[in-house]
């Protein structure tokens, strides 16, 4: 089961904290003793303590992340044990800690890009609404009385009213059923491919995924794990299940001798910057240095795709608001002139 955001960003800083004890030279016990006292995080501290203890009686941190640690998968444990076996923990523990960081930062950045244009989306929306639900309704009540002639913008402005008025209810309902449908266990494959196939958000999304891929497995090759289990621990890093599939595809193509960077093209995930570095890295044999540099083109051309987008999308929204707001507003004047010169 995925973590929440709240237990992802703990994980974060539980991994600092222990990077920093072990970089500084403290045991492995006596560092998570440590964090299992000072730890503001109940699920922690319970956690850091109870590895201390199991490690002062003898058992190995694998083991004990096997029977204890819900919130480390198993890319984590397979590297925690790689480097349990090589000595190497303290690095081990570092790049754990920075791939989880970077990870994080990257899911905060584009939740933070699109923040402000929800808001903006949201507020018109319901400005609309309330304008066509308690304001619109009453001009055209007075304009009924008066018998005024309305124009072409008053009239389409009213006739909008009067559905909002009368099926409001009915299609908010209906919408709060999609959503909810769409939002449920039930309809998560159909969410999951509509989020792959939207015409911008798609190629973003997967580029993403990708990325994370990339990182993950340089990660794993850095720290001699076999290049077969180390592609099935990526495959189930995807958020999709498509994807993992495809991961878990190319995992089988590796297996069977297929050259990784073939089965990477193959799979048709893969954008072609990526593949020119892994066929880099299969020359020269640094394929976790050429996957990470992949990683960090893949990151740096979401960043400008998503900046880019949303210097267009946040004065659409506006503009789009305005209008439809400047039309309710042009109707409510034209109903008010006319009242005017009707009494003169």
């Amino acid at each position: 089961m995925p973590m929440r955001p709240s237990e992802s960003g703990q994980l974060i800083l539980f991994l600092q904290q222990l990077n920093l004890l072990l970089d500084a030279g403290v045991s492995i016990e006596r560092s998570f003793r440590s964090i299992g006292r000072d730890s503001t995080s109940k699920l922690f501290s319970s956690f850091s303590t109870k590895v201390a203890g199991e490690l002062e009686k003898g058992s190995t941190l694998p083991e004990i992340l096997d029977r204890e640690a819900k919130f480390f998968d198993a890319f984590d444990k397979a590297l925690i044990k790689s480097c349990w076996q090589t000595g190497k923990l303290a690095a081990g523990f570092s790049q754990l800690y920075d791939h989880h960081r970077k990870k994080g930062d990257l899911s905060e950045q584009i939740k933070a890009a699109f923040v402000y244009p929800c808001i903006l989306a949201v507020s018109a929306f319901a400005s609309t609404i309330f304008l066509f639900t308690f304001v619109v309704p009453r001009f055209e009540t007075i304009a009924s009385q008066n018998e005024i002639e309305l124009s072409l913008i008053s009239n389409v402005v009213f006739s909008l009213a009067n559905f909002f008025t009368q099926y409001g209810i009915i299609l908010g309902g209906f919408i709060l059923i999609v959503l909810l449908l769409i939002l449920s266990p039930v309809g998560l494959t159909f969410r999951q491919s509509l989020m792959l196939s939207m015409p911008i958000l798609g190629p973003i999304t997967n580029s993403t995924e990708v990325g994370k891929w990339c990182r993950s497995l340089a990660l794993l090759l850095r720290h001699d794990i076999p290049i077969q289990d180390a592609l099935r621990l990526c495959a189930d890093l995807y958020s999709f299940n498509k994807m993992q599939e495809q991961g878990k595809a190319l995992a089988d193509q590796v297996e069977k001798g297929v050259n990784l960077t073939d089965a990477m093209a193959e799979t048709g995930l893969f954008p072609d910057a990526a593949i020119q570095l892994s066929r880099t890295g299969g020359d020269t044999g640094n394929y976790d240095i050429m996957l990470d540099k992949a990683a960090d083109f893949l990151t740096a051309d979401n960043a400008r795709k998503v900046k880019s987008i949303m210097s267009l999308v946040e004065p659409a929204v506006i503009l789009f608001a305005g209008c439809v707001i400047a039309l309710i507003i042009f109707a409510l004047i034209s109903v008010t002139m006319s009242l005017n010169s009707s009494f003169i």
